[in-house]
């Protein structure tokens, strides 16, 4: 009787345990996706319109695990693309990278009133290969040069209905910071003049905001915004898009009388055929005066744009 008692007991304790795992485990919610897309085109050397043939691959996947318990939130989102495609006119190279990006964000939230969020939140971002200009045999940036961070206090609102849900983040006060790991070599002509020299390996930091081309960092405090929203459109359309804004709030004397802007705004156009397989469209805007006016992009001014349209496989989780 004692055995039946005592192990009814564990049978009890052991129910609870796991009554207790379930309700943790339930408090995470993860979901996930992985591409690879490709798109060709072949054009004989005699085509009359002229033109090259080309190949374009593109690798992506993004992951994201959130916690909620009562009123507190807890949200992170870990995402990467990477693009090449065939240069038959470059001299230099055989492929170069359209598309290359390793983000991570958390936020970490506690209910306001209603769907307000008081928020802490940090962005994290960078690159997993070289890049290169046409017919120029010389890094432009690689990992970690640059690299991009922001960590901002503010409110945010999120919503879910049945087919879409978005966040709007907005924070009064942001630490932003600029890091390049392999800056140029600073030289000085003993004169008092000081100059940044170029060595195999090393990137022109002022190409990415940076004050000289030899800093290694630049941080400052400013305003910031992100949006966020994924909407089922239809049944073979699902279309996902994010925007983030940040502004210094003074000079601090480190851009020459030029408090910059940065807006991004990144679209994703998901085309699924079935599970397995999809067409997908993605559309990159972005506005960064901190550059300066000599590396403005012809035509273009401080504004930049990347498209590409792609098949292949697509799988969610």
């Amino acid at each position: 009787m004692k055995k039946i008692y005592s192990m009814a007991i564990l049978m009890a304790a052991a129910a609870a345990l796991h009554a207790e795992d379930a309700a943790n485990e339930s408090r995470w919610t993860t979901s996930g996706g992985a591409s690879l897309q490709f798109t060709q085109g072949y054009v004989s050397k005699n085509w009359y319109k002229g033109g090259e043939s080309n190949f374009s691959l593109l690798a992506a996947a993004d992951y994201t695990f959130n916690y909620k318990y009562e009123n507190f939130t807890w949200d992170n989102r870990l995402e990467g693309k990477l693009g090449f495609v065939t240069t038959p006119s470059d001299t230099c190279h055989n492929y170069m990278t359209n598309t290359d990006y390793l983000k991570y964000s958390t936020k970490f939230g506690y209910k306001a009133a209603g769907d307000w969020y008081y928020t802490l939140q940090a962005l994290g971002q960078t690159q997993f290969c070289p890049g290169y200009k046409s017919n120029i045999d010389v890094e432009q940036s690689k990992f970690f040069n640059p690299a991009y961070l922001n960590i901002s206090l503010g409110m945010d609102y999120k919503k879910s209905l049945e087919n879409i849900t978005w966040t709007v983040f907005m924070s009064p006060l942001a630490y932003n910071l600029k890091y390049v790991n392999d800056p140029y070599v600073k030289v000085d002509d003993g004169a008092g003049n000081i100059t940044g020299q170029w060595e195999k390996g090393r990137i022109n930091a002022s190409a990415f905001g940076l004050r000289n081309s030899y800093d290694y960092n630049l941080y400052d405090f400013g305003v910031s915004a992100k949006a966020g929203m994924d909407w089922k459109v239809c049944k073979y359309l699902t279309w996902t898009s994010q925007a983030t804004y940040y502004s210094p709030l003074y000079d601090y004397g480190k851009y020459e009388g030029n408090v910059y802007t940065t807006f991004e705004w990144e679209n994703t156009f998901d085309m699924p055929l079935n599970q397995y397989f999809s067409t997908k469209l993605y559309t990159h805007l972005r506005f960064d005066d901190s550059v300066g006016p000599d590396n403005k992009g012809a035509g273009w001014d401080y504004w930049q744009f990347s498209e590409l349209l792609s098949f292949g496989l697509s799988y969610k989780w």
